[in-house]
Order: structure tokens, then sequence, then C-alpha cells
């Protein structure tokens, strides 16, 4: 019994440490008010790209922001490894964010053979 209690508060903890690590990925953004997908049924993202106001790309908030040579390298790994697609991988840029850093991004995924991707809205 007391194996049990143990795997218990174990599985316990990691859930507690994998929902911060949830939280941790989500930057503070201002994203763009627009209708967007009505399905709430989705896959969770392997990849969750964001895209600050000052045009920095960054992936979780203890990382810190990456550069666009370091974010290929990184998609086509998770590509590799996990096997993701383009309902894995979720970019939420900021509405004051440059268009053109947005597109160069855009450009990387489609060389990784992704031809669309999930982009994050506010619902207005």
């Amino acid at each position: 019994m007391t194996p049990m209690i143990d795997i218990v508060f174990l599985l316990i903890i990691f859930f507690m440490v994998a929902a911060q690590f949830a939280r941790e990925s989500n930057v503070e953004l201002n994203l763009p008010a627009e209708q967007g997908e009505q399905d709430a049924e989705h896959d969770p993202s392997k990849l969750v790209l964001n895209i600050l106001p000052n045009g920095e790309i960054v992936l979780d908030n203890t990382r810190g922001a990456i550069d666009l040579t370091e974010l290929e390298l990184l998609v086509e790994a998770v590509i590799a490894i996990d096997g993701a697609t383009w309902q894995n991988i979720t970019i939420r840029a900021d509405e004051d964010s440059s268009t053109k850093i947005l597109n160069e991004v855009l450009v990387i995924l489609n060389r990784q053979g992704l031809s669309a991707t999930r982009i994050a809205t506010e619902q207005p």
C-alpha cells in the first residue's frame, strides 16, 4: 500500500509542475480581436510561438527571445521528434507587432512543410 501512495504523490507533483510549465508558455500579449475558430475541441499545441510588440520571438517566459535561425532548428526538431503537424503549432502575435516578423515565421514553417498554422486571437 505504501508504494502505491508514493506513486500517487509523485503523479500529483508531476501534474502540478506540468500545469505550471503550461502557464509559463503563454506570454502576456494583446492579441487581435477576431471571431476566429468556433471549434472548442482541438489538439494541444506542441509548440507555442509568441511574437512580442518589439518583434522578439519568445517560446516561454524562462528561455527568453530566440532568433529566426534558432526557431527554424527548433521547428525542424519538433516535427522530426514529435511528429508535429500544423494543428500542433500555435502563433500568438501581439496586435502591435510587425507583420514582417509574422511573415518570416510563416516562411520558416512553410519551408518545414507546414502550409498552415493556428494564429491565436481573442473573442471580440
